[in-house]
């Protein structure tokens, strides 16, 4: 058993991806790893050095894929940030949008990410529910809750008008003008995955392309990803993205950082991924009343020339 662990573990990007399956296996992936205690106590029990080995060799293997998030990569640092980036899943059916946005506003983030934001109940016209509005808004001069169930807001200057990643329904994508220079930023909410709906997966993975193709063809120094991909890095849809930019959280030393559901999170659905940047901080905040945890990012601008 210890040996199909492993072999899961080292090839699952290779297994059939019938109906969703590889993608939810993908994502899953790190909880292979509660099969490592159970194989060292069969072991322990039956006194058997291969049974022993059957525990080791998928204990190595989960370490070498998912040891790395708990230890500060090199290149990361300390001290002062440039930038603070906080995302949250507000929900649709979010019970109380006000406390939300408070706990949202109290994270001093220089740009904040929202999807999942209901409209103005009224003007059904994409402008933001007016109580969550009313709570953020105060301290951000540059907003652009515009685009239906995607909202930005940040302490910087806003280039032109914010545009839609081509491929990518629920997205925006925007310069901002920060102290440090342009940011390239893309505030997106990956199409929903559903294992059983084949046409949703179809659609989840064909914007996750598109999303990739967007930032390959981006020529700016910085560049960060935010928002709900629904999906971990770990799926093999989204390594194309990841290998342009990796994620915040794999860099900062703090843990695998599940995010949803919120009231006992098993997966990151939710993500920060960046170039051009130090990683300082990532963390997942507490619950509030959404079913997703809101996550933080820490950031200090690269030297560039711009």
């Amino acid at each position: 058993m210890g040996a199909s662990v492993a072999l899961v573990l080292l090839g699952h990007r290779l297994l059939p991806n019938w109906r969703g399956m590889g993608n939810t296996l993908d994502s899953g992936l790190p909880w292979l790893g509660l099969a490592v205690p159970v194989l060292a106590l069969v072991a322990f029990a039956r006194w058997s050095w291969l049974a022993l080995a059957g525990a080791v060799i998928p204990a190595v293997m989960w370490a070498m894929m998912f040891g790395p998030p708990f230890v500060r990569a090199p290149g990361t640092g300390t001290g002062p940030r440039d930038l603070r980036v906080v995302h949250q899943n507000v929900d649709y059916t979010n019970s109380d949008l006000a406390a939300t946005a408070r706990a949202l506003r109290a994270t001093d983030a220089d740009i904040l990410v929202a999807v999942e934001v209901p409209d103005d109940p009224v003007l059904m016209d994409g402008t933001v529910d007016p109580d969550f509005a009313r709570e953020i808004n105060p301290g951000y001069p540059y907003r652009f809750p515009d685009n239906p169930g995607v909202a930005v807001w940040s302490r910087y200057p806003v280039e032109g008008r914010p545009q839609p990643v081509p491929g990518v329904v629920r997205s925006r994508h925007a310069i901002i003008r920060t102290p440090q220079g342009s940011v390239s930023l893309y505030a997106v909410h990956v199409a929903s995955f559903r294992p059983d709906q084949p046409a949703l997966i179809a659609n989840r993975n064909a914007e996750v392309e598109a999303l990739a193709r967007a930032v390959q063809g981006d020529p700016s120094h910085r560049i960060i990803v935010v928002g709900d991909l629904n999906t971990a890095t770990t799926d093999r849809e989204l390594s194309r993205l990841t290998a342009l930019l990796p994620s915040v959280a794999d860099r900062a030393g703090t843990g695998l950082q599940f995010t949803w559901p919120s009231t006992l999170p098993v997966v990151r659905l939710d993500h920060v991924l960046t170039r051009g940047f130090t990683v300082l901080d990532s963390r997942v905040l507490s619950r509030t009343t959404s079913d997703h945890r809101a996550i933080l990012a820490d950031l200090r601008a690269s030297a560039t020339d711009d």
